[in-house]
């Protein structure tokens, strides 16, 4: 009997201490931050946190992270993981916009789904800024050959790596800086804090045009890791209202570089490419053009064809309502044309039969 007692005033107590925290209202505060192929997902309470955050649907360890009873809770996504792996955690990707998102779920209680549960849904995509004419300009990173954005890389060709303002005005410049190549288990540093190369690199400092609001680096030799052909490259973007100073590579010290610039915040760029052998063929050059070309002369036959008998049915057409128009002169105006009656007196006439 006492130990009833107990048992009851145990779950009273605690279904009282759940109903008082769900009683309350749960608003937590979620931001996500996104780099190398990660999302940091930190979620922040006014009460200590127990519960769960995790992707929807997904409620493994690497997409799951539970509060330890403090106020800060984070949870790191891997963003780049193929359906089917360990660490996939339902990664929406929308590559027309260069976006990725994740459904995510701040659960009150370890286990229960409650209905003050709160979802959100977070995106990854370019990053932007306003101009001077109050206009959005995006971001933009991207591999280039011959002024051509590329995503098949050949293996020791040279190429030029581009970030690049969408909407230039003149009035607002980017630093390149903190640029590194990385896949799912290898990461180079190619650019340092302050826009510099590392010494012995295979990338040169980036350059600013102010007339096209683009940024040039050399690649002097295209590379890749040993376990992928993919290649992700992202770089720190830092918007200077002004041209931005020439980052200091010559030793200086960094406290003067960075004092000498007035950097209005910083943006994240990123592309990535296949790196191929050389002479192996390419998929997009495979898909430049029509093949086969006899292909593109029956398209051609067709489209004669199919203007000859547009123009015999538009002159078949107008035949038929010329033909039509006469038909309905003729019944409208029946006395034109009358059957002859001998037997028929006319009026006013001095013949009469007989």
């Amino acid at each position: 009997m006492v130990a009833t007692r107990i048992l009851f005033l145990v779950l009273l107590c605690g279904g009282a201490a759940l109903g008082q925290l769900v009683d309350k209202d749960f608003a937590p505060t979620v931001t996500a931050t996104c780099k190398a192929g990660h999302m940091t997902i930190k979620v922040v309470t006014s009460q200590n946190y127990v519960g769960t955050v995790h992707a929807r649907d997904f409620r493994t360890s690497n997409c799951m992270a539970v509060g330890n009873g403090t106020t800060t809770t984070s949870l790191e996504l891997n963003l780049l993981a193929a359906k089917g792996a360990r660490d996939y955690c339902g990664v929406l990707v929308n590559n027309k916009a260069d976006e990725r998102s994740v459904p995510i779920a701040v659960r009150i209680h370890k286990t229960l789904e409650l209905a003050d549960d709160k979802f959100y849904v977070i995106t990854c995509g370019k990053a932007g800024f306003k101009n001077a004419r109050n206009e959005t300009a995006l971001v933009n990173l991207a591999l280039i050959d011959r002024d051509r954005p590329v995503y098949e890389a050949v293996y020791g060709h040279t190429y030029t790596l581009r970030a690049s303002i969408s909407r230039p005005d003149g009035s607002y410049g980017i630093n390149v800086k903190s640029c590194f190549a990385f896949n799912k288990q290898n990461k180079t540093e190619l650019i340092d804090d302050q826009g510099c190369p590392l010494p012995g690199g295979v990338i040169s400092r980036f350059r600013y045009n102010e007339n096209l609001g683009v940024a040039d680096a050399t690649l002097y030799s295209m590379f890749r890791f040993q376990d992928s052909n993919e290649i992700h490259f992202q770089c720190d973007l830092a918007v200077c209202k002004g041209a931005c100073p020439e980052p200091k590579c010559d030793g200086q010290s960094k406290a003067l570089t960075d004092e000498s610039a007035e950097q209005n915040g910083g943006l994240l760029a990123s592309t990535n490419v296949f790196v191929l052998e050389p002479g192996q063929p390419s998929i997009a050059a495979l898909c430049d053009g029509i093949h086969p070309s006899w292909l593109l002369w029956l398209c051609v036959a067709f489209g004669v064809l199919f203007l000859i008998m547009l123009i015999i049915n538009i002159f078949l057409c107008s035949a038929m309502s010329c033909a039509c128009a006469r038909t309905e002169i003729i019944e409208k105006d029946p006395s034109i044309i009358e059957e002859y009656d001998p037997y028929r007196t006319w009026q006013d006439s001095h013949y009469g039969s007989r």
